[in-house]
């Protein structure tokens, strides 16, 4: 005797979505829809170290590029997906699980545990090259940049570790999500797929019965009927539907969503970086970048199964501090294998020079500052509001002073021509911030304060949100694998709860 499948419509083909949809394939007749136009890109992009080509054109038809304003008035480049698979498959190389103290926090309001964490992480991960249906990870290419870096913090007293966990103060070479030659992402993860794909299709309204009750969604092609609708369209992409439906005409009113707190508490995580030139050549992209030989050669290298740049998009060593010594990890730095003026080609080229050099990027893991996603009527306006918090600009000044006094330290003080900008970090450290920090693309939040421990919206039937909208809170410096591993424990809930 066959029993009908329940209904899942699920609104966004990226991250969570995808993990979600290949979940629930073997319990819920599941539809995605996604309003990007592109199923797969070119197989180069799929070299971790290429998919920096796609930041740099203007026109690329994969991707699109707004801008965030600074307080002092510059603006800074933003870049959302134009492809299945969303971030994962265009900006998911660093991999980071994070910090258990903060993942507790997070997964407490949903009644989940760390054990529930680990299990989706076992399930998803793996390091070996050879499992299927991973996620897989590989340690990044290690040069003589790299190896002093770490040798330096050891004498600072920073112990090597292991940079997939950020519990304590560690150093050592960060995981890309690489296979053997080219990236793994979400896409990774789908054995067979039993679900629908509507590409390249907006979803304008939810079919809403009874004042409350959710039924399914209205694209620009059709009306899709559902028991249940998941929004997983990115912290942008969820909280301007949510808005667009709070604030409809009375007419059309959903009244559920009206007292509902959506747009409220968003983060990213702002990057800085010091750009340093070395004495000797360090085969950064910077020499790399001009020379067709050393391309072809590191091509070559790639292929042949050696480790190289090409496993990762540049960045290569790490080190997680307590900058503030409060007991808790608040920064990681990281080796750049290259130096650049803007951010990912935004000034139009993508390295600062042809001359040897590499950056230490810095992010503060868990910011304070908190910005906003207004709805004006027509769109959707973000404004992260970088910097607005004093403690934000008062660690990126300690992380200033560690950095400086690293390259200053033996071994890797040995490598060093130049500082770039060494007089303003020293002298005026916080106008050298406000006029080099970036978004590290890492948004977060807007839905946080509305929904339940089980996803679902509040006040509503049939509607749910998981996607990197429902943290409150940073769990790692990267977001990739946080929104990954939250979509699967929620996923085994709406299981748990649904069937």
């Amino acid at each position: 005797m066959s029993t009908v499948q329940k209904k899942v419509v699920i609104i966004g083909g990226g991250t969570a979505g995808l993990v979600i949809a290949n979940k629930l394939q073997s319990n819920f007749d599941v539809v995605v829809v996604e309003k990007s136009k592109y199923k797969k890109y070119p197989i180069w992009y799929r070299i971790p170290l290429l998919i920096g080509l796609l930041f740099k054109s203007e026109k690329t038809k994969y991707i699109s590029k707004r801008e965030h304003i600074l307080s002092n008035g510059r603006r800074i480049p933003f870049f959302d997906s134009n492809l299945l698979g969303g971030a994962s498959v265009m900006n998911g190389c660093v991999h980071v699980l994070g910090n258990k103290r903060q993942w507790n926090t997070i997964l407490q309001k949903f009644d989940s545990s760390y054990n529930d964490l680990l299990k989706s992480y076992d399930n998803l991960y793996s390091l070996r090259a050879k499992d299927k249906n991973k996620i897989n990870l590989s340690e990044a290419f290690q040069n003589s940049i790299g190896v002093d870096f770490v040798k330096s913090l050891n004498k600072q007293g920073i112990p090597c570790g292991d940079m997939n966990y950020s519990n304590e103060e560690n150093c050592g070479p960060i995981f890309n999500t690489i296979k053997r030659y080219f990236r793994t992402s979400v896409l990774t993860l789908i054995k067979e797929k039993n679900f629908k794909q509507r590409i390249n299709e907006n979803v304008e309204s939810l079919l809403v019965i009874n004042d409350q009750e959710v039924i399914g969604v209205k694209t620009s092609l059709r009306d899709i009927y559902s028991d249940y609708v998941i929004l997983s369209g990115g912290v942008v992409g969820t909280c301007d539907f949510l808005l667009r439906e709070k604030y409809k005409t009375t007419n059309e009113s959903n009244g559920f969503l009206t007292n509902l707190d959506i747009g409220e508490g968003v983060k990213d995580h702002t990057n800085l970086r010091l750009n340093v030139s070395t004495i000797n050549n360090i085969g950064s992209l910077n020499e790399i970048s001009n020379s067709l030989f050393k391309k072809t050669a590191l091509i070559f290298k790639h292929f042949s199964g050696q480790p190289t740049l090409m496993r990762g998009t540049g960045a290569t060593t790490a080190a997680h501090l307590d900058l503030d010594k409060d007991g808790v990890v608040d920064t990681r730095i990281q080796i750049v294998q290259f130096s650049e003026t803007g951010r990912a080609g935004s000034d139009g080229k993508l390295f600062s020079s042809s001359e040897p050099g590499f950056s230490i990027s810095i992010t503060p893991i868990n910011p304070e500052s908190k910005g906003v996603i207004e709805f004006d009527g027509n769109n959707a306006n973000v404004d992260p509001m970088y910097l607005s918090s004093k403690n934000d600009v008062a660690l990126l000044k300690l992380a200033l002073t560690f950095c400086l006094k690293l390259l200053n330290s033996d071994p890797l003080s040995g490598n060093i021509l130049k500082i770039e900008d060494e007089d303003e970090i020293v002298n005026n450290p916080k106008r050298y911030i406000a006029n080099n920090v970036f978004s590290g693309y890492h948004l977060i939040g807007g839905t946080q304060n509305a929904i339940n421990p089980d996803f679902s919206v509040k006040n509503t039937k049939g509607l749910y949100v998981c996607d990197a909208s429902i943290f409150d809170q940073y769990a790692a410096s990267n977001i990739h694998s946080s929104v990954v591993l939250i979509a699967d424990i929620f996923s085994n809930k709406f299981i748990k709860k649904n069937i």
